[in-house]
């Protein structure tokens, strides 16, 4: 196997820590050739709790991908979320160029470096710096200006921010299991990358990923990203309502939610029961199904309500045409899809990162969208640069020397992450 022919993902959630090794064949076809699957611990809402307990799941998770695929990981994409992540639209200008000039990479670079300069002086970090809109002269609508005619070039963008501590956090966690970040990306970023398709970018589509601590939102207009949000509701909160709502331990009501709940609670029969244990030791108690799926129906409305608020705060008057993609582990939930249709006003469907030849059976699941997600990530960012930096160092883009520490890293990674 050829140095730089391997990839590395790993999905840092509430619920589980997903890695990803992945290769790419001499037709450059994608292979996933480990899977590193563990139950989550120190993790809430997106976020480090306990940097202990994520640096040893995260190390459990990475020795097994490993062990898979034969191969050292060192380094690798990492998915990002939680309720201290937001956006600005920004704008930039480079003005006063020569006209005779036609547009260069180069100018394209230098009034995206300017819309991130103004980010990052309003505080927070700068994740994401993505161009959506181009103007040359002042005439908007313009995607690629590369090789145009103009005095004044124009970008609009879309940063995407977060707060320092839990970034650091995080990334203070993989050093300590011994993986080097060569990149943060958001995780809706990473889920649209498995599970939407390029009609759907350019019509317009909202997407919905239900983690277990999130559910991380992001809206597609014209082929780019128009809005990003992270809502503070997931799978966490489903359970957690479950567990006070009967008075039955979290890990017991997980297992009810997983094997009994609906989102449609009308679709139970009403005579159905199920069996609860309470705190004590022998007490167990039955519960009508349907009240159960009642809870989760009433939780589950709420993060639906939540999305269409979204979508007009950012300022869109009506849903976009492409309809509603839900994806995530909770996205699985029966009933779900009919609950969403009827909220909805477009098409609804549940998106399964299953489109690409590649994906393994068992991964052809909504759980695992933002890892299928990163790992692509990885292979269309680090093309090209020598190295994908497997395990064989934490090398950056155009080959950059290994990185040192944190904030070295995260200067470069802010200068570079571009769509």
């Amino acid at each position: 196997m050829k140095k730089g022919a391997f990839f590395a993902a790993i999905d840092v959630g509430t619920s589980k820590v997903c890695t990803l090794v992945g290769r790419q064949d001499a037709a450059r076809e994608m292979q996933v050739v480990g899977v590193g699957l563990v139950p989550s611990r120190g993790m809430r809402k997106g976020m480090v709790s306990n940097l202990s307990d994520v640096q040893q799941v995260v190390q459990a998770s990475v020795r097994e991908a490993e062990a898979q695929a034969g191969v050292s990981i060192s380094s690798a994409y990492v998915g990002l979320t939680g309720s201290h992540i937001n956006y600005i639209n920004s704008r930039a200008s480079l003005d006063n160029r020569r006209y005779e000039n036609p547009v260069g990479g180069g100018d394209v670079d230098q009034v995206i470096q300017a819309c991130y300069a103004q980010s990052a002086a309003s505080g927070g970090r700068v994740l994401h710096v993505i161009p959506r809109n181009f103007a040359v002269d002042g005439h908007w609508g313009v995607r690629n200006p590369v090789g145009m005619y103009t005095s004044t070039l124009e970008v609009e963008s879309h940063v995407v921010r977060g707060d320092s501590s839990p970034i650091d956090n995080l990334v203070e966690a993989l050093h300590r299991a011994g993986v080097t970040p060569r990149g943060l990306v958001l995780e809706p970023l990473a889920s649209a990358e498995a599970v939407l398709v390029g009609e759907e970018r350019e019509m317009g589509v909202v997407l919905v990923d239900i983690g277990g601590g999130t559910s991380d939102m992001s809206i597609f207009l014209d082929g780019n990203i128009w809005h990003t949000g992270i809502i503070p509701v997931g799978g966490f909160q489903f359970t957690q309502d479950v567990s006070i709502a009967f008075t039955t331990p979290f890990g017991a009501a997980e297992e009810a939610k997983v094997r009994y709940g609906n989102a449609i609670p009308e679709m139970i029969d009403a005579e159905e029961m199920i069996r609860l244990p309470g705190f004590g030791e022998s007490m167990v108690y039955k519960v009508p199904r349907q009240k159960l799926c009642q809870v989760l129906h009433e939780r589950m409305e709420e993060l639906l309500r939540i999305v269409m608020v979204q979508i007009k705060e950012s300022g869109l008057e009506s849903a976009p045409p492409g309809g509603l993609v839900l994806t995530g582990g909770s996205a699985k939930m029966p009933g779900l899809e009919q609950l969403a249709r009827g909220m909805f006003p477009g098409p609804v469907r549940i998106g399964v990162p299953k489109a690409a030849a590649w994906v393994p059976r068992n991964l052809e699941d909504p759980s695992f969208a933002t890892a299928l997600g990163l790992l692509l990530w990885d292979a269309r960012h680090e093309t090209g640069n020598g190295s994908s930096g497997n395990g064989n160092g934490a090398n950056g883009h155009g080959g950059a020397a290994r990185l040192s520490g944190f904030k070295q890293w995260f200067t470069n990674l802010a200068q570079r992450v571009h769509i």
